[in-house]
């Protein structure tokens, strides 16, 4: 979880891949979507004890969503199942499926010190921060 400088190509990249997520979910085939069919939205808030990671995923129960940190990368991922499989539909505006979003860890977080909780359809993921490594410092010789 790098904290980026603002890339404004970021802002069209995501309107692009969203632009065209709609497009095949019109055409209903669910095959052709890329790894993850949609992706909840992340907000990444920091106070001077920890970052914390508020994920929207509403109507999902917290078995259906996973956490794993791998080589300084936090992993959430998860599937929102769609119920209405026997009932027509007239319309359908939510994305269901498969999700993964991956961040990395900051420097100043250790694995040992996430934790994290599910409530009102918002998983909380808490990265406690650590004591910052020493600065490199330049040592005089006498």
């Amino acid at each position: 979880m790098a904290i980026e400088r603002w890339n404004p190509f970021r802002e069209f990249e995501d309107w692009f891949r969203d632009y065209h997520r709609g497009v095949l979910s019109r055409l209903d085939d669910r095959q052709s979507l890329s790894q993850s069919d949609w992706l909840p939205a992340v907000d990444i808030v920091e106070n001077d004890r920890a970052y914390e990671l508020q994920v929207e995923v509403p109507g999902m129960p917290k078995e259906d969503v996973k956490l794993s940190v791998d080589n300084g990368m936090l992993t959430i991922s998860g599937e929102r199942r769609q119920e209405h499989e026997d009932k027509q539909l007239h319309r359908t505006e939510r994305f269901y499926g498969r999700f993964s979003r991956s961040f990395a860890l900051p420097e100043d977080v250790q694995a040992d010190d996430i934790s994290a909780r599910f409530q009102d359809g918002i998983l909380y993921v808490t990265l406690a921060k650590s004591t910052p490594p020493q600065q490199r410092r330049e040592i005089e010789i006498h």
